[in-house]
């Protein structure tokens, strides 16, 4: 039977190499590197996965390294997830370097060449490696006591739905295991954006919410790498090009041309203006006014956007053409009652029949049949988080440009509130409408977008503290809390003080990562907190703690 070849890279000339023949192009190019030579053998060391051979690392160790010094490579390149405990058996002993410092010796004096040794990282959920020493050379690592010189490509795994290679890990919570998709087939499916991840090239992907650490493992790597080109596109970076690469048609339609909204407008009621008015009135007297309301604001809309989009005649709609109205365009509606998504295709469904019954038109069955087919996929988009997030991101824009005080979280929430009113096509100088928007907010309909907002403006001011930072752990942690207390039943964020929310968050997670610690006095970083947000510490210390009692276990 033949071996399975395992493909890799070499990583001091960057050429392909597998498994098998990684210790003999090593050796060249370890010859070649201009590396200098130490007063004993460095040791070559390969590294795999005990189940899965597809991972593989070729580990070059000075003859003084210690045991912890691999075990801080492996953690920093494979497997470090939640700082779980590890071990190395050698010989039949076990060495625990990260808790026992007994355990931290060096390495020549427990392997030679031809050892074989195992290690495990976590003994609840376990990652179990074998480790072999291959060879010995005298050149050294250049900058360090370890350097990684060789290591496998990212495994190919099938997207579940195409079979093609896939780019992204979900993780299903109900079901406790992953799922794999390829770009194309992620944007036609539903999935919290909060549970997508890279697939990691580590034989650790899947288990404990690991991630590759990028800048963790670049520390490892030879002269000449960046932690750029260790990584693939991220989610987050997916999510931003769905979300805002192709947008133009969305900030048109959204955000556009006044006058060319208008003239679709008044296009459409050229057109079937009397039909429309004579459709609400049936409405009315069949579902009462607030559903005759929600079917002339339902049917209008979709007119004007028909003539906005295809410039057509409602005897011009086809299938293809009210199946993408509904699904890309009618659902970025930014202001809807709670029962729209489930109402509006039913509203224009019984629309199409009336046109049809009156003569002007004769495919509504095909065109109901569109729309029906599109329905999932419609209700889908109007409650995504994506849409709220552009939205919150082009709301935050025009808040700068218009000159809003930024610090004052509830002048904002004005402007916020009155432009989503405008962008649904409402006349804010409309008393009629003016009584509209005051029902909706005290009823509540605006809530989750003024609380999306809100936690956005907060994330805004963390962003700007965390500018500071030479990485985004703190800013990422910060990110952690909000989403947290944004799920919170009491949505504590929709109460207070924002700018002071803003700092106990920051102050939090510098808690979180040690970089404030317990104790008398204060810190220097406390102290900046302090400044930026213009609070004083005892205050910031005071919403901490309550901060802490909304957090999830």
């Amino acid at each position: 039977m033949t071996k399975k070849i395992s493909p890799g890279t070499c990583l001091l000339c960057r050429a392909p190499v597998t498994e098998r023949k990684a210790l003999k192009h090593g050796m060249g190019c370890l010859e070649k590197s201009g590396w200098p030579a130490g007063e004993k053998p460095s040791l070559l060391i390969m590294i795999r996965e005990r189940q899965d051979k597809d991972y593989w690392l070729a580990v070059l160790a000075r003859h003084d390294t210690r045991l912890g010094d691999l075990d801080r490579l492996i953690r920093d390149v494979w497997v470090e997830c939640c700082d779980h405990l590890s071990s190395f058996k050698i010989g039949g002993v076990d060495y625990e370097p990260g808790t026992d410092p007994s355990s931290d010796l060096p390495l020549y004096d427990l392997i030679a060449p031809g050892s074989t040794f195992t290690y495990v990282y976590d003994f609840g959920s376990p990652t179990s490696l074998s480790l072999k020493v291959i060879g010995e050379t005298p050149i050294t690592p250049p900058d360090g006591p370890l350097c990684l010189i060789a290591r496998n490509d990212p495994p190919s795994i099938p997207c579940i739905l195409c079979g093609a290679d896939a780019d992204f890990m979900l993780d299903d919570r109900t079901e406790d295991f992953s799922r794999y998709y390829c770009h194309e087939c992620l944007v036609i499916i539903d999935y919290d954006p909060e549970d997508l991840e890279i697939i990691s090239n580590s034989p650790r992907n899947g288990v404990c919410g690991y991630i590759d650490d990028h800048e963790a493992a670049i520390l490892w790597y030879p002269p000449g790498w960046t932690a750029d080109e260790l990584a693939p596109e991220s989610p987050d970076e997916f999510l931003d090009n769905l979300l805002f690469g192709d947008d133009a048609d969305l900030d048109n339609l959204l955000f556009g041309d006044d006058e060319d909204v208008d003239a679709a407008m008044a296009a459409a009621v050229r057109d079937i203006g009397a039909d429309i008015d004579a459709f609400v009135e049936a409405e009315r007297e069949a579902y009462g006014e607030e559903g005759a309301c929600m079917a002339g604001d339902t049917v209008m809309s979709f007119c004007t956007f028909m003539h906005l989009l295809y410039g057509a005649d409602i005897d011009e709609w086809d299938a293809p053409s009210v199946q993408e109205c509904l699904v890309d365009h009618i659902s970025q509606n930014p202001i809807y009652l709670e029962d729209w998504p489930e109402k509006a295709v039913p509203i224009l469904c019984r629309f199409l029949e009336r046109m049809e019954a009156a003569g002007r038109i004769k495919n509504a069955s095909t065109l109901c049949a569109a729309l029906k087919e599109g329905e999932t996929a419609f209700q889908i988009a109007t409650t995504s988080p994506e849409k709220n997030q552009a939205l919150f991101k082009h709301l935050l824009m025009e808040a700068g440009e218009s000159g809003i005080d930024m610090n004052d979280i509830d002048e904002f929430l004005d402007f916020a509130v009155k432009r989503l009113v405008e962008i649904a096509g409402f006349d804010l100088d409309d008393e009629e409408v003016q009584k509209g928007v005051t029902e909706l907010l005290e009823g509540g309909a605006l809530k989750e977008n003024i609380d999306g907002l809100r936690a956005a403006m907060i994330f805004d001011r963390c962003e700007n503290f965390c500018d500071r930072f030479e990485d985004e752990t703190i800013l990422e942690h910060c990110r952690e809390i909000i989403i947290d207390l944004s799920d919170h039943p009491a949505a504590p964020l929709s109460r207070g003080d924002g700018a002071l929310w803003s700092a106990a968050i920051v102050y939090a997670a510098c808690q979180d990562e040690n970089l404030i610690r317990a104790g008398r006095g204060s810190t220097s970083l406390g102290d900046e907190i302090s400044s930026f947000f213009g609070f004083e510490r005892a205050s910031i210390r005071n919403k901490t703690r309550a901060l802490r009692g909304f957090l999830s276990d």
